[in-house]
């Protein structure tokens, strides 16, 4: 069936940005998910959550198994946040469980599993934009809200990364947990939000990154609240997020903000970057040397030498050194060797 419909001058030049950076390859295309969408609120009476086509580069025919619904995604898009949260203070190196280590903070990073930091921008978001005008959330509150999300942008990003036959390296849903897995959603949550241990001290990325802080009450309840830079970060467009881009986890402004935050904040992770950098700039250059230097120079220092651990920290690292586009891998017959992307190189340089 044939329908003509009239859009205004500025609707139409909105629609042809969209198909020009490859959102869409047709104006129907376009038409089509805005129709699917319509259907969802009229038939749900509820907001469209984020419908994503994750085929739709691949044809120019939408069918309901393409359309991806992720539950509440859209409520954490920029677009939708009216939040006016007041900011907390950053915790200090001590008050973190990597301070146990009894090592200097440059020799602490980000524990290896937190392999990317892509599922922290959306613990970051999600706590923007229910924290509302308040300074603390309660915790677990957060957590649980964040965790569901995450897991429906972790289902739908693979499902999206299985249908391009996309290969390891081009994913970027690795960290995110998944619908139907409990345990990961439970990992997310200690890896890459946030705790309090028995004993006071704050683990997970957020905190660690300085991102945000924990505070438990008279009552023995913990809350959470944002750091001046997480909320900042958190309030950059993301392309997965605020555009339905399942392309890559990060854009160009996000990337150098992170480095720059870092770089001056975040004196561990600034320096494991800058170290493996130097490394493969002096021709040690895959997992098996690097491991080497590692428990070599640095991880006498964590009291932890074992092979586990310090593949395990370099792992993750080097993971997040990918994602934010620091280094490349060059195959060499069988071996696989590492070299330092042009971004890279300019944080050394700044470094």
């Amino acid at each position: 069936m044939r329908y003509l419909v009239d859009v205004t001058q500025k609707q139409a030049d909105e629609i042809a940005k969209l198909i020009n950076v490859g959102k869409y390859q047709t104006v129907a295309q376009f038409i089509l998910t805005a129709i699917e969408n319509q259907i969802y609120i009229e038939n749900t009476g509820s907001e469209p959550l984020s419908s994503i086509v994750a085929a739709r580069k691949d044809s120019d025919s939408l069918n309901k198994s393409d359309l991806v619904v992720i539950k509440d995604s859209r409520n954490i898009a920029l677009v939708e946040i009216k939040s006016q949260p007041k900011t907390v203070a950053a915790p200090d190196f001590s008050g973190l469980a990597a301070s146990l280590y009894k090592t200097k903070e440059e020799n602490c990073w980000l524990w290896g599993q937190t392999n990317k930091i892509f599922p922290v921008k959306i613990g970051l978001r999600v706590l923007y934009a229910i924290i509302g005008s308040e300074q603390w959330l309660d915790l677990e509150e957060f957590k649980e809200k964040a965790a569901d999300i995450a897991a429906g942008y972790g289902t739908a990003i693979r499902k999206y990364e299985d249908k391009k036959n996309k290969i390891r390296d081009e994913r970027i849903s690795a960290g995110l947990p998944d619908e139907k897995e409990f345990k990961s959603k439970f990992r997310y949550k200690g890896h890459f939000l946030a705790y309090m241990r028995k004993d006071g001290k704050l683990d997970g990325a957020m905190p660690f990154l300085r991102f945000a802080n924990l505070n438990k009450d008279e009552k023995g309840k913990i809350f959470i609240g944002l750091t001046e830079p997480g909320l900042n970060f958190a309030r950059i467009e993301n392309p997965v997020i605020d555009h339905n881009d399942f392309e890559k986890s990060f854009s160009q402004t996000e990337i150098d903000f992170y480095l720059d935050y870092i770089s001056k904040n975040v004196k561990g992770e600034a320096s494991a970057i800058k170290w493996v950098l130097n490394k493969i700039t002096n021709g040690i250059n895959d997992r098996n040397s690097i491991n080497k230097e590692l428990n070599r120079e640095i991880a006498p220092s964590w009291g932890e030498t074992s092979e586990a651990v310090v593949n395990t920290q370099r792992a993750g690292l080097m993971a997040r050194m990918f994602e934010l586009g620091l280094l490349q891998k060059k195959k060499e017959g069988i071996t696989v060797a590492y070299i330092i992307a042009d971004r890279g190189k300019n944080f050394l340089e700044k470094s």
